[in-house]
């Protein structure tokens, strides 16, 4: 039984949902080359508190935390190679991550190699309202989409760079400003992802060579050290990924924005890449990895299931598969169980969920990925209010479902069994509502949910049902007889009236 026990301000999100969950923070390194409790962080974040702490940011996060389910998108000249370079896969050898948008850094292709890649992105079959509408049918209330990954290549049109699918590609169109519109007329929030201080390009190697103390640098073999740009980390961040994001916030209607791997980010960078984005529009939510604990939004880390509940604004990420980007060969996808349970790990413990999928070259979301969410999105249709806007209760969940998965490689390497039971129960509250819901339909017809015994109420329904439901307290549970319905295939959920 996992149960809620913290409250902390915000400001507190970036050490309790660590960037990366494999490592601690206790001095410089991975979340930034600030050093906690230094001169320069105490003033620093004196003059951040307020941003953070304004009525803006308030409702920006409010809208954020009614969402509560997102679709990250992973996108750009990788998508055409599918995992595959020369014949090689990305698991046949190489340097860093597997997953098949790191393949420039795996394989150390040349700038200049990879560049051409340009020549050939023409994704004619790219519609903006078909994925939103995808969104929108899977019970998703928001999209981010990489604007620009490490590559350095940008999805919309850049005056600050030429590398850009406006103007290097024969493709020609802003696929940024055509999700911004489309996500309008659809009703749901936009945001963009954009990797600040990690391009292979342009030489943002996230300070690693400028701005790195420690005796062993921190990932290392993330960084482009075969074809490396001949400028400095303050100069990339001063003439490109500043500029960019600026006209990111100033040029487009976002939500939030989501950067990433600032591992050496000196502070004054992270602080001036909070505030440009401020300065634009208030209400824009900002990613924990911006650095140096300027952040908005926590997260637990890539494809980690977090342990406890906060009722922070922080955001769980996941892949569809085992891969961000599109790999070709990856067909081991989440299921609409997987893909449920995953929700409520994240819901259930205060959080939003943000799952990615990995369109192809030629524009198109994978079938299998879409069929699992569209699954979920009905199920979701009925069960919504179980979700949209909820908070964490005191007990988040019961059961002896025990799962954890800390990291991308974590299910890919160890596998992943869904064990769980008509016995497994997560908890979601709404005002002076509190949901309680199942995976598994019990055989008997009976939940028998243990953590009620001290909560009052006066009614339960069933979500989607207009039948009368039928239950009693004993000694150590409630029990509840489920009426029939249609679809038991993945659960259902109770509300619970005072």
């Amino acid at each position: 039984m996992k149960r809620y026990f913290f409250v902390v301000p915000s400001r507190c999100v970036a050490i309790l949902f660590l960037i990366y969950s494999t490592y601690s923070l206790p001095a410089a390194g991975v979340n930034g080359s600030g050093i906690p409790g230094s001169p320069e962080m105490i003033r620093l974040h004196k003059l951040w508190k307020p941003m953070n702490a304004s009525p803006a940011k308030q409702r920006g996060r409010d809208r954020f935390n009614e969402n509560k389910y997102g679709m990250f998108i992973h996108w750009g000249l990788y998508s055409q190679c599918g995992g595959v370079w020369k014949g090689e896969r990305m698991e046949d050898g190489g340097t860093g991550p597997k997953v098949a948008e790191w393949i420039m850094r795996r394989k150390e292709i040349p700038r200049a190699e990879y560049a051409t890649l340009a020549n050939t992105f023409n994704p004619v079959k790219f519609d903006a309202d078909d994925w939103v509408s995808i969104a929108k049918a899977a019970g998703m209330k928001y999209m981010v989409i990489t604007s620009k990954h490490h590559d350095g290549f940008a999805l919309f049109d850049s005056e600050v760079s030429d590398f850009n699918v406006v103007k290097a590609t024969p493709f020609r169109r802003d696929v940024i400003r055509e999700l911004e519109q489309a996500c309008e007329r659809g009703g749901i929030a936009f945001g963009v992802y954009y990797s600040h201080a990690l391009d292979w390009r342009d030489g943002g190697d996230s300070g690693m060579k400028d701005f790195c103390y420690d005796e062993k640098p921190k990932q290392s073999m993330f960084v482009n050290d075969f074809d490396p740009a001949a400028v400095t980390f303050s100069d990339y961040i001063i003439q490109k990924s500043l500029p960019q994001v600026k006209e990111l916030v100033s040029n487009y209607k976002l939500s939030e924005i989501w950067l990433d791997t600032p591992i050496y980010t000196p502070p004054d960078f992270s602080f001036r890449f909070y505030t440009t984005i401020y300065d634009a529009n208030p209400e824009i939510l900002v990613s924990q990895r911006i650095g140096n604990e300027f952040g908005d939004i926590g997260t637990p880390g890539d494809n980690v299931i977090p342990d406890e509940a906060s009722e922070n604004t922080w955001e769980g990420i996941a892949t569809t598969n085992n891969s961000w980007g599109f790999k070709s060969y990856d067909k081991d996808w989440k299921s609409p169980q997987e893909t449920l349970f995953w929700l409520l790990e994240n819901v259930s413990k205060g959080g939003n969920f943000l799952l990615n999928v990995g369109p192809d070259g030629s524009g198109l979301i994978p079938k299998q990925s879409v069929d699992n969410l569209l699954a979920v999105g009905q199920w979701l249709k009925i069960n919504g209010a179980a979700i949209y806007g909820t908070k964490p209760w005191a007990i988040t969940h019961e059961g002896p479902a025990g799962i954890s998965i800390k990291g991308t490689e974590h299910r890919s390497k160890h596998g992943f069994q869904l064990n769980v039971t008509s016995e497994d129960f997560w908890f979601t509250k709404k005002g002076d509502k509190l949901y309680v819901i199942g995976m598994v339909w019990p055989e008997s017809g009976t939940a028998i949910v243990r953590s009620l015994n001290d909560y009052t109420f006066t009614d339960i329904k069933l979500l989607g049902s207009a039948k009368k439901i039928s239950w009693r307290k004993e000694f150590d549970a409630i029990e509840v007889d489920l009426p029939e319905i249609e679809s038991k295939e993945l659960g259902y959920a109770l509300e619970l009236i005072r």
